[in-house]
């Protein structure tokens, strides 16, 4: 197992406190039509969830801790004093009637000390229990304790629990039930104080390290529960239930309940729970949670909403930090009839699943536009995960597509665009980008335009993109690009005592076998399939060579390290960044050539991964829509703070390779060059280095020019893959082929069920 990590440079910020300003800015949210969950032919919403944002203009705002009382928002503040170069904290209170911030200084019962609180719970009188550490002089030394401070900032009482947590455990979750008792998580144990700060024993959970603590709130009984994950290896279960005090045990788990980013007590219902998607109420005796709206429909990354809360009044509290678009404030979220809110005409993107960029696109398109609104439907069901989910989930997919439920756009991600292409369901975006007025061809890597056209027709422009490739030594592989699967195999029969790939199983093999050789073995145009042939049995024969699994042991050497003794033969490598190619050269002790997987015909196999690549719907009937918003993200000059990979627009590409081999230095305010006590320039982004436990590392130079070129010459044969592992295919492979594997087919018999098995599930897909 790795664990190398690239080490940068770190430059500390402090941030000083500022003459404290507030700002309110207000907003109306369009409703959209329709339904995330269907298309043509759902319902209407009838209700829409109209959002008011509010920012604090205070640099010391905390918006990850707040904690909504009532008509106060209550967090705990870090503030600078520059003057006299110390840090103290605040107990802030935000009045939402008033829009009024009183900030009160914290103060100690004891002098001295270096002492902070985190982790704050409020009462509605403002009272604040927290987690206090006192360190040492030299902060070499700290204790823990639970403490609680008046509405006036002062200490009232500190309990030493550094004992009773101990070494190995940490401090995670504190919270107080209607009792004012205190309850205080970490790791797999909950710990029970009474209102004094006195400890009361303690609640295991059950499973140990099996089970972690997500969740713990205040229910609108007053009782205190607890939201936990339990792994039994193979699935993991979300589970809520009562925390028993008195009986220092857990109750039975509440029937109903689906996986949750949190949970907070309602006004009209027990709990109000949110699942990064949508915010719904749910009632312990009805069994089952009802939905309320979409975060996305009230302009709102559901993923980006920290704390939430219900006020007397009914409305919904939401305080939201995205760290994609930078947005931070507090949203209040009136309801209201949907027939009284201005309609917008909804486009549905359908995506497997992970939706966070998305969704914070979506945001920022819908809040720009008067006429149309983003709505996301997440296919894959991560509340109830099963090895058939993902299956499941496409099945859905193409169904949705062929109904009256086609979605407007899909997230080319995860899904086999070879098929979608060929069955004709995409929309061809040639056109669009010829009439635009903000983008043109020329503004693209051609290369990744000719990836994803497909019999004549453009179906996607993905906006970022990343590479993945096999490196060998020349000596080995060749100097030339590109192999075939028998000259694979013949590297594997030449060097019987090494791994090919590093800890490869049996799966892992067989991915890299059919990455790019799905398609010679099927004809989505015409239906055809080849599995029973020579070539596919071929296949399977060698992936047969390998492990079952592969378990990784205490004190193994690292890949790059067991390269280079020979014990490993080839290297996957992952292409995000212009400075990454440059480590094979010490890898392979010298020169290096990315050969790419094999195919059949020994073209080149450097595999082309897209982020934010989406495709129009040749069904849909709102497609100028579909196109504005994917205009908007291709067009935008804004760089995105959190991407992975190589932008696919040229200037902006360029940009990166020009930045990459550009030394960048301290400078003085004069701007001029801060030098070393050797005379040499200081380089302002330190030094890059990557390392592993067996002693491997490799500290990373300037890139170069010839490394960007290497680089960009892969980007130019790159393309998308066509075996991803995920989709019904590689599915179908792996179910029939562990048989053969196991010894119980031959392999002749195999490959002839895998031939009627993707031959009947091309016809009824194509």
């Amino acid at each position: 197992m790795e664990n190398g990590c690239k080490n940068h440079s770190a430059v500390t910020v402090l941030r000083r406190s500022a003459a404290m300003t507030l700002a309110a800015v207000t907003a109306l949210s369009l409703a959209a039509c329709g339904n995330a969950d269907g298309g043509e032919s759902a319902p209407a919403k009838e209700w829409a969830y109209v959002p008011e944002f509010i920012t604090i203009d205070d640099e010391n705002v905390d918006y990850y801790d707040m904690q909504l009382l009532g008509e106060n928002i209550y967090y705990l503040s870090n503030d600078w004093d520059e003057e006299t170069g110390e840090s103290s904290q605040n107990i802030c209170k935000y009045s939402l009637a008033d829009q009024n911030l009183v900030s009160t200084p914290i103060t100690w019962s004891e002098e001295g000390g270096n002492k902070s609180i985190s982790r704050g719970k409020f009462a509605e009188d403002g009272t604040m229990y927290a987690i206090m550490y006192a360190y040492n002089d030299d902060y070499s030394e700290s204790r823990q304790f639970l403490a609680k401070f008046d509405a006036e900032g002062k200490q009232v009482f500190s309990s030493d629990m550094t004992e009773l947590v101990g070494e190995d455990s940490y401090v995670d979750t504190l919270a107080v039930d209607g009792e004012g008792r205190i309850y205080i998580t970490g790791d797999s144990v909950i710990w029970l104080f009474d209102g004094e700060g006195n400890s009361q024993g303690t609640v295991s959970m059950e499973g140990g390290g099996s089970t972690w603590i997500d969740t713990m709130a205040c229910g609108r009984d007053g009782s205190m529960y607890v939201g936990y994950n339990s792994y039994d290896g193979n699935n993991s279960t979300y589970v809520l239930c009562e925390v028993d005090f008195d009986g220092r045990k857990l109750g039975e788990p509440c029937e109903g309940v689906s996986r949750s980013s949190g949970f907070v007590a309602g006004t009209e219902y027990d709990f109000l729970m949110n699942d990064s998607t949508a915010l719904y109420g749910y009632n312990l005796g009805d069994k089952e949670r009802k939905y309320l709206f979409d975060w996305l429909d009230s302009d709102i990354n559901g993923s980006s909403v920290r704390k939430f809360g219900q006020m007397e009044d009914g409305r919904i509290v939401a305080v939201i930090e995205d760290w994609e678009s930078e947005d931070r404030g507090i949203a209040l979220l009136t309801k209201k009839k949907a027939e009284e809110v201005p309609q917008k005409e909804t486009i549905l993107i359908a995506t497997m699943g992970g939706s966070y960029n998305l969704q914070s696109k979506a945001v920022k398109f819908n809040k720009a536009s008067d006429t149309y609104h983003i709505s996301i439907k997440e296919y894959v069901n991560y509340d109830n995960f099963t090895e058939n989910t993902w299956s499941d989930a496409l099945a859905n997919l193409n169904n949705d597509i062929t109904s009256n439920n086609c979605p407007d756009m899909i997230d080319l991600s995860s899904v086999n665009i070879s098929q979608m292409a060929a069955k004709g369901v995409l929309e061809d975006l040639g056109p669009y980008l010829e009439r635009s007025s903000k983008l043109n061809r020329e503004d693209f890597v051609e290369n990744i335009l000719d990836a994803y056209t497909y019999e004549g027709k453009l179906v996607s422009i993905p906006n970022y993109f990343s590479m993945q490739t096999v490196v060998g030594s020349p000596s080995m592989v060749g100097s030339e690009e590109g192999w075939t699967l028998e000259e694979l195999i013949n590297l594997a029969n030449e060097y019987p005592d090494a791994e090919l790939f590093d800890n490869a199983s049996k799966e892992a093999i067989l991915q890299a076998a059919m990455m790019f050789n799905e398609d010679a073995f099927i004809n989505w145009e015409t239906g055809e399939c080849s599995f029973d042939t020579d070539g596919f049995k071929n296949i399977l024969e060698f992936v047969n060579r390998f492990p079952d699994e592969v378990k990784w042991e205490e004190g193994m050497d690292s890949e790059y390290t067991r390269i280079q003794n020979g014990e490993v033969l080839l290297s996957n490598a992952y292409i995000y960044d212009f400075d990454q190619i440059q480590m094979y050269s010490e890898i392979f002790q010298g020169d290096y050539n990315c050969v790419g997987f094999p195919t059949v015909d020994g073209t080149g196999g450097h595999a082309l991964t897209a982020a934010e690549a989406y495709a129009i719907t040749a069904k849909s009937e709102k497609k100028d829509g579909a196109w504005a918003f994917l205009e908007s993200i291709l067009a935008s000059e804004e760089e995105d703070r959190w991407r992975s990979g190589f932008p696919t627009r040229k200037a902006k590409l360029q940009e990166m390779a020009e930045k990459a081999v550009t030394p960048d230095y301290i400078t003085d305010e004069n701007g001029e060059i801060v030098l070393d006590d050797n005379g040499e320039p200081i380089a302002s982004s330190g030094t890059s280095s990557i390392g592993y436990e067996d002693g491997w590392s490799y500290t990373y130079h300037q890139t170069t020019q010839e490394e960007v070129d290497r680089v960009m010459e892969l980007m130019n044969i790159a393309k998308p893959v066509s075996y991803n592992g995920n989709d019904e295919i590689s599915k179908i492979i792996n179910e029939e082929a562990d048989a053969f594997f196991k010894g119980q087919k031959s392999v002749d018999e195999v490959a002839g069920i895998i031939q009627n098995r993707i031959h009947n599930y091309v016809g009824e897909n194509r």
